[in-house]
């Protein structure tokens, strides 16, 4: 008995061994973060499309077209090894892209198949119990459906569901797997005014309890569609997107209509305290006793006055002329069509301007007492003012002092007025001197000659007594 246990165990040692150094390629190993949210999410989806696993076994049928699998093992543990009914193994390294995609993490294996081989097939691995098997073509995504006709910059809530065999996908953490987005595309008929115009981007479903979301991670995707869109056809277009699959749904046109509600405004003049801009309503398609406004003003300076309109009160706005400027009016407005649906509208702010007056120069001209009409007096204009002439009046003190500074100068302080001149005029003597050339010395010849003759001459005569 000792011995068959001791078989057994070596049986499985070696066929552990086998397959983990089998199942050695490199993991794929995308954000953990993004990847727990995935594995929360497919521990608790159920639904009639799952495929039972039963000692890591289990069954695909010939009409399955596309599973996928998640496999939990221990932490840190090998990647799994699929066997086929016919024998054949599937490992990581395997994954192309098309047929088989399959995501290595530390703790689990994401697996999805196409076109699986019908029959038993087997998970090799340290596998946790909590692992499931989706047949994917059973998930779809569900939206409520838009009216056929809107108005323009109506909002409508609206809500998204993911479908899994029929029921609602309501795991927690569906919310941070999935991204549900909706878009508004043009019509193609060129004879709606819409024709050409860009895709008008809705925005993303959410569930987590906030805005008009009633309560969170229900499984209840919601989100407000802004019609702040052109008038015409507009096809209504729902996208759902995870790592491994993704669905789209296309829903029926829906006609945008021009708003029934128009702005009608009367500016205050110059002298006037109050604007009027009055509130006007087509009822073609409206109930007009329906109609409730709510908004404010706002103020050239910045402040806000507020206004509230119900039924069929005056809806004429009184606006204070505060000061010059651009006045805003923004509106939203509730109420039901003749059909009754009823909608909520919110407007684009309306603005009006208040210019200043512009100052223009006018000329007063005082006219006499009229006593004759047959003979008015002709009023003779004066002849303007001549100028002072300053320029002149300077020009004369300039004068004034130059001809003081001279007398005091020569008569009182006796100086003479220095010749700019002569020092031009001695510096051209001097270069005449050194250029002429310099006289004969004949005088000293002559001294020599008296000093002869002197010589000559002897003073004989002998002093008296």
């Amino acid at each position: 008995m000792k011995l068959n246990n001791f078989k057994r165990l070596s049986l499985w040692f070696l066929y552990f061994v086998t397959f983990t150094i089998m199942a050695n390629p490199p993991l794929v190993n995308p954000s953990t973060a993004e990847n727990a949210a995935k594995l929360e999410l497919l521990k608790s989806v159920g639904g009639n499309n799952e495929i039972r696993l039963l000692n890591n076994r289990f069954r695909v049928d010939y009409e399955v077209e596309e599973v996928m699998m998640v496999f939990f093992r221990k932490r840190g543990s090998s990647p799994i090894v699929l066997v086929r009914p016919d024998g054949s193994k599937l490992y990581p390294k395997d994954a192309n892209g098309n047929e088989l995609e399959w995501h290595a993490d530390i703790s689990y294996d994401l697996i999805k198949l196409k076109s699986p081989m019908p029959g038993p097939w087997q998970a090799v691995g340290r596998i946790l119990p909590d692992s499931k098997i989706m047949i994917i073509s059973d998930i779809e995504l569900q939206a409520d459906l838009l009216p056929s006709t809107v108005f323009q910059y109506e909002k409508i809530k609206a809500k998204a569901r993911v479908i899994n065999a029929d029921q609602i996908v309501r795991e927690r953490n569906f919310r941070s797997v999935v991204t549900l987005k909706a878009s508004l595309y043009p019509s193609s008929d060129s004879s709606q005014d819409n024709f050409g115009s860009d895709i008008h981007q809705f925005g993303e479903f959410l569930d987590n309890g906030k805005g008009l979301d009633e309560r969170p991670r229900d499984g209840e995707f919601t989100i407000e569609y802004d019609l702040s869109v052109g008038n015409g056809e507009w096809l209504p277009k729902y996208w759902l997107n995870t790592e491994l699959f993704s669905r789209e749904l296309t829903q029926e046109p829906i006609t945008v209509l021009p708003t029934p509600i128009i702005y009608e405004e009367e500016l205050a003049a110059d002298d006037g305290r109050y604007h009027y801009v009055t509130i006007n309503v087509d009822d073609t398609l409206v109930d007009d006793n329906s109609m409730v406004f709510t908004g404010e003003i706002k103020f050239p300076n910045g402040d806000i006055q507020t206004f509230n309109i119900e039924g069929l009160q005056s809806r004429r706005l009184q606006i204070f002329n505060s000061e010059y400027g651009t006045y805003s009016i923004t509106t939203q407005a509730f109420g039901t069509t003749k059909e009754g649906r009823e909608f909520v509208m919110a407007l684009p702010a309306h603005q009006f301007l208040v210019r200043a007056p512009l100052l223009e120069e006018t000329t007063q001209i005082e006219l006499p007492e009229m006593t004759d009409m047959s003979e008015p007096e002709v009023v003779e204009q004066k002849a303007p003012e001549p100028e002072f002439p300053l320029a002149l009046v300077i020009l004369v003190n300039v004068m004034i002092l130059i001809i003081g500074f001279l007398v005091i100068w020569l008569f009182v302080l006796k100086r003479d007025i220095p010749n700019p001149f002569a020092r031009f005029f001695n510096k051209k003597a001097m270069e005449e001197e050194e250029i002429a050339p310099l006289p004969k010395q004949e005088k000293p010849a002559k001294k020599v000659e008296e000093r002869k003759e002197s010589d000559d001459i002897l003073d004989l005569s002998l002093p008296e007594d």
